[in-house]
């Protein structure tokens, strides 16, 4: 029979049972699930205009450069959540909102007169989504960083789902690309280019 830590030791031990409670905590408070379209931008050839630029250049740059991603997410009604390396993720309610947003960040990026320019790719995807002390999780984030990967300079990309969810927008254009082999994901993902420029 096992010995209570107050017999053995003089006082309880709690640090355990106190570390599994917050652990428990933690996949509970302040975590909801929904429908969300997420959205990644990344910047492209970054390492090489960073070299160009130094260190101190660049990094006023890509801080500018997310500055200016975080007005246009918020201002589509969307929750900019964090940039990694020299991109952003972010996420929308609503997938048209996403399209509005990913078209205005290209549309900003195309007129942009200051050297060097900046150029992104962009991939979205929706579908259930986890959030947990202001970041998510799901499937849906690691899909939508996949298809953002496999976009071109100046391309944005979507799932079959977010364009299915769009629906017939006469503000928004789509080509169908046909489908892809995202990496880590099981069969092909068919995906639409959104042509922001119409």
């Amino acid at each position: 029979m096992p010995t209570p830590n107050q017999v053995i030791m003089g006082m309880e031990q709690t640090s355990m049972s106190q570390l599994a409670e917050a652990a428990r905590e933690s996949m509970s408070l302040g975590q909801t699930e929904g429908l969300a379209s997420v959205m990644f931008t990344d910047v492209v050839a970054s390492s090489v205009i960073a070299k160009t630029l130094g260190d101190r250049a660049w990094s006023a740059k890509i801080n500018a450069h997310f500055a200016a991603v975080r007005r246009v997410i918020e201002a589509n009604g969307g929750q900019f959540v964090k940039t990694l390396g020299d991109g952003t993720m972010s996420s929308f309610a609503s997938a048209r909102s996403a399209m509005s947003a990913a078209g205005k960040i290209q549309r900003d990026l195309a007129n942009e007169i200051a050297e060097p320019r900046l150029a992104v790719r962009i991939g979205v995807h929706t579908g259930d989504v986890v959030q947990s002390h202001e970041d998510f999780f799901g499937s849906v984030v690691n899909i939508a960083a996949r298809i953002a990967a496999v976009a071109g300079r100046g391309e944005v990309l979507v799932s079959d789902v977010t364009r299915a969810l769009v629906g017939d927008d006469p503000n928004l254009k789509f080509e169908l690309l046909g489908e892809f082999e995202l990496p880590g994901q099981q069969g092909a993902s068919i995906l639409h280019a959104m042509n922001w420029r119409s």
